[in-house]
């Protein structure tokens, strides 16, 4: 999808803040109101697979988050799939390569549920391989495209 310098400032508002009114969104990137409705319309479920808000799962009590790459015995991989889809604790789920199957970002309230969920996973499962990555901090997330200025900078210097 090719996009000019006004949908690429449409969408770098929506990243950096979505719920912004659309008369605010119009004042920052000096596109008329009905032109950013328009093409706001456009994008959804197109571009905009889904309108979500990033959660501070600490504050929720999910003290324990870490990324979870895992290779499986190829008849069971689809079955993998399946079940990581349906758990209510993966908040995403990847199919990755270099030598792993998926990757699975997952929440827990303690690090004890985390390593039994891991060690069910090993018993459910003929698991080829594992690697598990506590998170200890996030530093950025979801700022790909936010930042209107960049994005116009990058544009240019493609040009």
């Amino acid at each position: 999808m090719e996009m000019d310098k006004r949908e690429m400032l449409i969408i770098s508002a929506l990243r950096q803040n979505c719920r912004q009114s659309l008369t605010d969104m119009s004042k920052e990137t000096r596109i008329p109101i009905s032109t950013i409705h328009e093409r706001i319309n456009c994008y959804d479920r197109t571009l905009i697979k889904k309108h979500t808000a990033l959660i501070d799962f600490a504050k929720l009590g999910f003290n324990t988050r870490a990324k979870v790459l895992v290779k499986v015995d190829r008849e069971q991989r689809k079955k993998l799939q399946e079940f990581l889809k349906t758990c209510k604790n993966v908040n995403t789920l990847l199919k990755v390569n270099n030598g792993f199957d998926f990757l699975a970002d997952m929440i827990f309230p303690h690090i004890k549920e985390m390593e039994d969920f891991v060690e069910g996973l090993e018993k459910k499962f003929r698991l080829i391989n594992k690697e598990v990555f506590y998170v200890i901090d996030e530093l950025k997330m979801e700022e790909f495209f936010a930042d209107p200025s960049l994005v116009l900078l990058e544009n240019e210097q493609d040009a």
